[in-house]
């Protein structure tokens, strides 16, 4: 990307050139299967059709221009199909997206970041050794931005191991229970805690919320299965969704810890 940083990156990109590379990328990143873009130029503008399965798959009633600049960039690899031009957004490309949607995210995706940023930091990780590597291998799987169920699957096991681990590593000494059923032995510890009615009502939520989560976690780890029983198979959004929700969780677990 001609050793330009990403800020100076996205200060010369055009509002045009931005906003198409934001509906590229997010195509890509939430698709499967073949993810190009096939071009077509007419009397009506330019157009592109998204080859991969995903939710997004026209791009229409853009300036033209606007793809060169993102190809002068590197953030898209040109290809030809016949007399047609294709295009594939780039690894590079995905970083770019990534630090875009960070930088540029609503308040949601900037409390998702910072949590994401705690729960994979040293003093987190000493706490909670085995949660903080799951949660580590599922996000680094998350951002390779692959939906195929083999990954689906290993995100979904991870994902569900942080937080038995997590659970383990808060009630251990206070609840017995199965380590295969976080959300009893949560429900015990917390019964144990003297907390105010209204904090007790929150954290009864907390859990409740880990018990919907780890509902989704489960799905994401059998959905081979899910799919062969006619259940409809699963979006990189989704994905997205159980590991944020689910590092949450985490964390808030960790905020109980100490708690007498």
């Amino acid at each position: 990307m001609n050793e330009i940083s990403f800020e100076n990156l996205a200060g010369r990109l055009t509002p045009e050139a931005l906003a198409l590379f934001r509906e590229m990328a997010a195509a890509h990143i939430e698709g499967t299967g073949d993810r190009m873009f096939i071009r077509a130029d007419t009397m009506g503008g330019t157009h592109m059709i998204f080859t991969g399965e995903g939710p997004h798959r026209q791009f229409s009633g853009f300036d033209g221009g606007a793809v060169e600049d993102l190809v002068g960039w590197s953030l898209l690899r040109v290809g030809f199909s016949g007399r047609s031009t294709n295009y594939r957004i780039t690894g590079e490309a995905q970083r770019f997206y990534r630090w875009l949607m960070q930088s540029e995210g609503s308040a949601v995706e900037q409390v998702e970041e910072e949590v994401r940023r705690v729960i994979t930091g040293s003093k987190y990780a000493s706490r909670h050794q085995g949660a903080a590597h799951h949660l580590s291998e599922a996000f680094e799987l998350l951002w390779g931005g692959r939906t195929d169920d083999q990954v689906v699957s290993e995100i979904g096991d991870h994902l569900r191991k942080a937080l038995m681990d997590a659970t383990t590593d808060v009630v251990e000494s206070t609840s017995a229970g199965e380590q295969e059923k976080p959300i009893q032995r949560l429900q015990n510890h917390i019964a144990g805690l003297d907390l105010p009615s209204r904090e007790a009502d929150v954290i009864s939520q907390i859990v409740e919320l880990a018990r919907v989560v780890l509902r989704l976690d489960q799905r994401l780890d059998h959905i081979r299965d899910e799919m062969d029983s006619g259940k409809p198979g699963t979006s990189w959004d989704e994905i997205r969704r159980a590991s944020f929700t689910t590092a949450f969780v985490c964390y808030e677990l960790d905020r109980l810890q100490d708690r007498p």
